[in-house]
């Protein structure tokens, strides 16, 4: 099966028309789509950009099967909420890059800009925006994501290989991003195996492995809550019976 199965597209459309835009962050989200396209070479032919604030010239937003979106929004910011309102309604389908966008990120820990504009302050994931929340079926977690991990979940996108998207789509609902969420959901479970993915997986060496108890250990000064260890542990997202305490 085939996207345009999936979602309905038109039968005449015959690439899938993506856009990213961006909100409040490094932009490393979308360095990293860039850094992927030696390996996009090949779907190409089955992709068309329809817009990009780095690579595309037009202001106004066009009609888009999938908006990749990079950033937490920030609900003082006039521009933010007209851009994320425009999105809503000319996207099909929006996917949350990035830590920012699907979880809050660093931007979680934000108590204002500088000067001249401090009243800039509040900023939350598009994952929690009530407007937007069913056209957000997605989100892909990391500081930034890796970009062989954006190139699987395109190539994922385009055949609807649902048993890869599934983790990214209960991700859209998540609360959990950090980790503390390794410690408490997989390691105090008595989930964990040992196998140091996660430690490899955080961005900010918050996580490390400690080969005494080989289990890893936690550094919260350094953690930014982007979610790349809980997605990156084999053992966060299978459908475990949770442990009942009397």
């Amino acid at each position: 099966m085939f996207y345009r199965d999936k979602f309905l597209f038109e039968e005449d459309d015959l690439k899938l028309k993506v856009g990213f835009l961006h909100f409040s962050s490094c932009s490393g989200c979308q360095v990293a789509f860039l850094d992927m396209f030696e390996e996009a070479v090949e779907i190409l032919d089955a992709v068309e950009l329809v817009y990009s604030n780095m690579l595309t010239k037009r202001r106004d937003i066009p009609r888009m099967d999938v908006a990749f979106v990079e950033g937490a929004l920030c609900v003082e910011d006039p521009h933010h909420l007209n851009l994320l309102r425009e999105v809503g309604k000319k996207a099909k389908v929006i996917v949350a890059v990035g830590g920012c966008a699907a979880f809050g990120g660093v931007r979680r820990l934000s108590c204002g800009n500088q000067l001249p504009q401090p009243q800039h302050q509040t900023f939350v994931p598009i994952t929690e925006v009530d407007s937007v929340k069913t056209k957000v079926k997605y989100a892909i977690p990391g500081c930034p994501p890796n970009p062989s991990l954006l190139y699987s979940f395109l190539l994922a996108l385009l055949e609807v290989n649902e048993d890869f998207l599934l983790p990214f789509e209960l991700m859209t609902s998540s609360t959990k991003a950090s980790g503390f969420d390794i410690i408490s959901e997989v390691v105090n479970k008595g989930f964990c195996v040992g196998c140091g993915t996660c430690s490899t997986a955080c961005p900010t060496r918050a996580l490390s492995y400690n080969r005494e108890c080989s289990k890893p250990a936690f550094n919260s000064n350094l953690c930014v809550h982007c979610g790349s260890c809980l997605a990156a542990c084999p053992q966060s997202f299978k459908p475990y019976p949770q442990p009942v305490y009397t």
